[in-house]
């Protein structure tokens, strides 16, 4: 019984450092935003964050509710996988974020003059940052064996980012500058195409 206690400490803890780091990077992603649309800078689908935030804000609360309440407890291996796995999405995350530098927002915020990265991870992908939260959401309940918060999270995200994506390309490959250094990375996994 005690180790149970000893491993749901840990597990919140992690997920309150996750919810810290989050705050964080919310910090961050305003000041970029507000500096960018005071410049002129167009905002595309705002509707879609809307619906994004709540859905991940719930994501910590309740992986920490599904595995306290419900009594969770994985694997010991497997709760190490998708911690991995969690802490391997925050690094692709964060390798984004500084290969964006300041055009990194959570908003999408369309510059004007649009500046093309085409360095770090966004060589290989147009929207690695994407594949990061989603993992993000998926690992970290599944780390403390909230498969259903893990489950609900994965779906109702894959759902926005799709209508995220659809509007966010559709605003970016009307840029020529985009779509000429853009056009021919996947989306999501490397490779040619899209």
């Amino acid at each position: 019984m005690h180790e149970l206690e000893a491993t749901s400490i840990g597990y919140i803890a992690l997920v309150a450092a996750a919810a810290l780091a989050a705050i964080l990077e919310r910090l961050h992603a305003l000041r970029h935003e507000t500096r960018l649309l005071q410049s002129g800078a167009e905002e595309v689908a705002p509707w879609v964050y809307r619906l994004m935030v709540p859905v991940y804000i719930a994501v910590f609360p309740a992986a920490i509710a599904e595995h306290v309440v419900l009594g969770r407890h994985p694997p010991a291996p497997f709760a190490a996988a998708m911690v991995v796995l969690f802490l391997s999405a925050k690094g692709l995350k964060l390798w984004a974020i500084r290969s964006l530098g300041d055009l990194w927002t959570m908003r999408v915020i369309l510059p004007r003059p649009l500046r093309v990265v085409t360095a770090g991870p966004y060589r290989h992908v147009r929207h690695p940052n994407y594949v990061a939260v989603l993992v993000e959401v998926t690992a970290l309940p599944l780390a403390g064996g909230a498969w259903i918060t893990a489950s609900a999270a994965a779906v109702l995200f894959l759902a926005l980012l799709r209508a995220r994506v659809l509007t966010e390309e559709r605003a970016l490959l009307a840029r020529p500058e985009y779509a000429a250094a853009m056009g021919d990375r996947r989306r999501f996994v490397p490779g040619g195409g899209r």
